[in-house]
């Protein structure tokens, strides 16, 4: 029965504007962004300039960057009275009581709660309009990393069972769980921290949220939600695709 959660089930398609809609999370390779094509005074906030301002690295505000574009472009194509609001007039700011990313949209009343997730410069966006349980996450599978030691740190014992089963798939499983437990922590707005020891399985079944998988450019990616949804992945090659919702350089 646990084998399901390590198959792929969760497919990523090429991004098309005419598939898009309010349950999709769009995915893109942030490190090819050059600064020097986007105007970030008319793409992003007042609020979210002065914060990419004080990220210190590239990676971090190729990332940032990135990700408040995805979720801009959602904005503008799901929702046909926001298509042309100018960028910058959509600000992302973090919630501290409910845990969320929520975007306010200038002299509007509209609040949108959203999620994020990146790892080593890949990146993803999602609206969630309905405030539903969904989380997603992503996180670059390195074979590196010390999985038996940190899984026995970290995981619940039967997790750290299935991890040690075979050294072939040992990278595998300690990432998916590693990604299921973030996607479930986000689901639920509870912190990772409560949810490295609880053995991730029993706790998706206890709350009643489907679980879908794959492994993806190098990246393991899961989503988790509520059964009665269906999110769809989709990956931009270029942020020129995005062109149409943006004045780009």
């Amino acid at each position: 029965m646990l084998n399901q959660y390590f198959d792929q089930h969760l497919t990523v398609n090429p991004f098309s504007a005419s598939d898009i809609n309010a349950q999709s999370v769009l995915m893109l390779n942030a490190e090819s962004i050059n600064f020097a094509d986007f105007a970030l005074d008319n793409l992003l906030s007042p609020f979210e300039q002065a914060v990419i301002e004080r990220r210190k690295s590239s990676k971090a505000k190729q990332e940032y960057l990135a990700t408040r574009l995805l979720l801009k472009f959602l904005v503008k194509h799901c929702f046909t009275e926001f298509a042309n609001t100018s960028a910058h007039h959509i600000s992302s700011e973090f919630d501290d009581h409910s845990s969320k990313l929520l975007l306010h949209i200038k002299n509007t009343d509209t609040v949108l709660s959203s999620c994020l997730s990146h790892s080593n410069g890949f990146v993803g966006a999602a609206l969630n309009i309905e405030r539903v349980e969904f989380g997603f996450d992503i996180e670059k599978v390195s074979l590196k990393r010390p999985f038996e030691k940190l899984a026995k740190h970290f995981y619940h014992q039967q997790e750290v069972n299935l991890i040690t089963q075979t050294e072939q798939c040992a990278a595998q499983r300690f990432f998916r769980i590693w990604t299921l437990k973030e996607a479930l922590a986000k689901a639920t707005s509870r912190p990772i921290a409560q949810l490295l020891s609880p053995h991730v399985f029993t706790e998706l079944a206890t709350a009643n949220l489907n679980a879908k998988s794959t492994v993806f450019e190098g990246f393991d990616i899961s989503i988790v939600n509520k059964k009665s949804t269906d999110w769809q992945c989709f990956y931009i090659t270029d942020l020129q695709q995005l062109s149409s919702a943006f004045e780009l350089k």
